[in-house]
């Protein structure tokens, strides 16, 4: 699968093509590249000390969905919510870790998210999820049954941050909403 392309590359540049009135894919909307500020993705990194240039869960407050456009520019540690929610979708935390609950055509194309589904079609197609530290410390800590390291207020809200961040994946991935998938796992 090509994961690393599409986390790296996808929809973070501007379609030169668009530019020059010339690409065939704006209608429907379907090119790799972005054609308005508003569909531009940052691309996610996790830094040498283990944490995410930007949130994959908390969507910014400054944010204009319409212009693209954060007073913080992309220095803003929050989630953008861009156009089909891409920043989200194919960051290093959720992009194809999850079985898409839709089918794929004779091409083998999803069905309702075409071809570029962040969701995986098939185990081939899965990927694990690279988590922040923090994530991966009140992961440790729910396991080993304590709530905190030092015994303090911090370790508890990590954990009820987690928790929380679970209600959430739970809330918005589409197949969580599937009855059969959720019966069926």
């Amino acid at each position: 699968p090509q994961h690393y392309t599409y986390l790296k590359e996808f929809r973070t540049e501007q379609c030169p093509l668009f530019v020059q009135h010339k690409c065939t894919q704006h209608r429907p909307y379907t090119c790799f590249h972005w054609h308005f500020v508003n569909q531009r993705r940052r691309r996610s990194i996790r830094r040498r000390d283990g944490t995410f240039n930007y949130s994959p869960d908390i969507y910014c407050t400054k944010y204009d969905e319409t212009t693209g456009i954060c007073p913080e520019g992309d220095e803003c540690p929050f989630l953008h919510r861009t156009t089909g929610d891409t920043e989200r979708r194919y960051h290093l935390r959720y992009y194809k870790t999850g079985i898409c609950i839709h089918e794929t055509d004779s091409k083998g194309n999803c069905t309702k998210n075409g071809v570029h589904c962040a969701f995986a079609h098939g185990p081939h197609d899965l990927r694990s999820p690279v988590y922040d530290i923090r994530e991966l410390q009140a992961m440790e800590a729910l396991q080993n049954g304590q709530t905190t390291s030092e015994g303090g207020i911090e370790g508890q809200s990590a954990v009820a941050a987690s928790h929380a961040m679970i209600e959430k994946i739970l809330s918005e991935e589409p197949r969580w909403q599937d009855t059969t998938y959720v019966l069926g796992n």
